[in-house]
């Protein structure tokens, strides 16, 4: 039988402490870091401020907590003093938005894609891009100071107020009858809208422009 070193016994004895140490069911567990808590910044106080007041938000201090605002589906926000509504892309669940009464200079609810309803008269709106939401439904905008707006691709359009606006051009000849049945374009430096031979045939009765202005099949 080989004889076993002294050196030998206090090298086996090391390991054999360190396998024990290493299975120690006492070792403190590794420290797990808390979630990162992802905020929206919102630039305007008095956007903070009303979405305090409608429980979104605890305190003005520049940002509100994204997961407390993605789900929202609608949205007053009528007559609060807003001029930047800056946050609003991250509000991904909304349906309604209503600005009405506010300073707002442009609007920018490109990335809101469920968005089907946008009121937003008695601004200061000199922009509105309501990017490529193909499924909006209504837009109030009257009383801002829009040059223009293309709307011919959102086909699913009911409803199509701009009246009193700087707007000298417009075009709904795309949007289909029945369902684009309320449009207001009086009050714009205009004298002509394109529409469709089919909408020239039967102009709905809740269309209204100025006296001097015509439906036309071509406006060039």
């Amino acid at each position: 039988m080989k004889k076993i070193s002294f050196n030998g016994l206090i090298l086996l004895g090391l390991l054999v402490s360190a396998c024990d140490s290493d299975s120690d069911p006492d070792t403190d567990p590794p420290v797990v870091q808390p979630p990162i808590e992802i905020r929206t910044e919102i630039p305007d106080s008095n956007f903070e401020a009303a979405l305090v007041a409608l429980d979104l938000d605890d305190e003005v201090d520049g940002s509100v907590l994204t997961s407390r605002i993605v789900g929202v589906t609608r949205l007053g926000l009528e007559a609060e003093g807003i001029s930047d509504l800056t946050g609003i892309e991250d509000f991904e669940a909304l349906v309604d938005l209503n600005v009405r009464n506010n300073t707002l200079v442009s609007l920018d609810v490109s990335s809101n894609r469920e968005l089907l309803f946008v009121w937003a008269e008695n601004n200061e709106l000199t922009s509105l891009n309501l990017g490529t939401n193909a499924n909006i439904e209504k837009v109030g905008a009257s009383g801002n100071n829009l040059a223009g707006l293309t709307v011919t691709e959102y086909t699913t359009l009911q409803l199509l107020d701009l009246a009193n606006n700087n707007i000298a051009a417009m075009d709904v000849s795309t949007l289909p009858l029945p369902t684009f049945n309320e449009f207001k374009i009086e009050g714009n430096p205009l004298t002509c809208i394109l529409v469709s031979p089919e909408q020239l045939e039967d102009i709905p009765s809740s269309w209204s422009k100025d006296e001097e202005d015509s439906w036309s099949l071509d406006c060039e």
